[in-house]
């Protein structure tokens, strides 16, 4: 999914460039697909990738018959590269990374993998250090560019009436203020719900949204919620009426961004836990202030580029993020700072689909 959404601006921007051309798009996960088919109904044919055996690849490639092939952040399928090769189609890498605990992997098995990648036409890497690793790993240097993070390139989409529809949703009144726990993981409900039971009580208009990574995971989010005295209250089903503490579940996909718009701070997930972290970039689009854990190694470079700034807030554990809510809260100046700052890095980094355009227009 995190793929797909990376491409929500790219692939509208692929097919103006090349409005001849008909973009097949292939996911390998059914939530992926989904999203997919939602977002580029207008602009691209949506299928899941074949099955990386030689056969197969193959006949999909020959019913396809692709002039170009764009790989997202280093998804390297041997078989259907080869493939590629061999028909003298263009194999293109955007926003390709490599993280810390791949390289290792892929280290291990260095002499097959530069036979895969040596002859890839162009790979467009998030950073230098990337570029020095897949260089190391085989590829040509000449054929390695650094032109940034497309995650970076996010549209702020939501406008002001838009918003009070969201809140008007969410039942909250003007004064009413927003915190969203995106893309949570099993371990981490807990400790935001915690830190909002102990805050509400300070701030009484607060409210929490909670959005699982894993929407399956809505009833496991709903019994945590009941643990700590709140009513869960699923967004796919109808607002309850009358008081009372409540804490609201995203469980449907594709929203979450949508109430980025409103939060008056969100907390990323997937960094309490040895996850490696959620994308930070877009409620910094917002200029919300934005908190994460210690462990955002899958977007280890994103991070680093926020706390550089001072534009994000790092916790080690469940226990700090209380105290930095209460702090925030407390001090409406610092977080108005703080989401200046996070918009700020946010620009300062975009242009990366741009770049990547211009690298594929180079081969179609």
């Amino acid at each position: 999914m995190g793929e797909v959404a990376l491409c929500r601006d790219f692939v509208p921007a692929l097919k103006t460039k090349f409005p001849a051309r008909t973009i097949i798009f292939s996911t390998i996960t059914r939530t992926g697909n989904d999203l997919a088919r939602k977002l580029f109904a207008n602009d691209a044919i949506v299928i899941y990738f074949p099955l990386d055996f030689s056969f197969i690849v193959k006949k999909v490639i020959s019913l396809i018959r692709p002039k170009g092939y764009v790989m997202v952040e280093t998804e390297i399928w041997p078989n259907f590269l080869k493939e590629i090769e061999r028909r003298a189609i263009a194999a293109i890498l955007i926003n390709g990374r490599i993280s810390d605990r791949s390289f290792g992997k892929y280290k291990m098995v260095k002499s097959f993998l530069r036979k895969i990648i040596k002859n890839m036409n162009a790979l467009c890497m998030q950073s230098k250090t990337d570029a020095a690793r897949i260089i190391e790993l085989g590829a040509r240097q000449e054929r390695v560019k650094v032109t940034g993070n497309m995650k970076f390139d996010v549209k702020v989409k939501v406008g002001q009436d838009r918003g009070s529809d969201l809140r008007r949703e969410l039942g909250m009144a003007e004064q009413d203020e927003l915190i969203v726990a995106g893309s949570t993981h099993e371990g981490e409900e807990d400790a935001v719900i915690a830190a909002f039971k102990d805050l509400v009580e300070k701030f009484p208009n607060l409210k929490l949204l909670i959005a699982p990574r894993h929407i399956e995971r809505t009833g496991d989010v709903e019994e945590a919620v009941k643990r700590f005295g709140f009513l869960p209250i699923r967004l796919s089903g109808s607002l309850p009426l009358g008081i009372g503490p409540k804490v609201y579940i995203l469980d449907t996909i594709g929203r979450l961004t949508d109430f980025y718009s409103i939060a008056s701070i969100v907390f990323i997930g997937g960094s309490l836990i040895k996850h490696g972290g959620q994308n930070p970039i877009e409620p910094a689009a917002y200029g919300k202030p934005v908190i994460f854990g210690c462990h955002m190694f899958n977007f280890k470079n994103v991070a680093e580029a926020f706390l550089a700034k001072g534009a994000a807030i790092r916790v080690d554990d469940g226990a700090e993020l209380g105290p930095v809510l209460y702090n925030l809260f407390a001090d409406n100046n610092k977080r108005l700072e703080l989401g200046r700052a996070a918009k700020a890095v946010v620009i300062e980094n975009q242009g990366a689909t741009e770049k990547n355009l211009n690298e594929i227009g180079r081969f179609l």
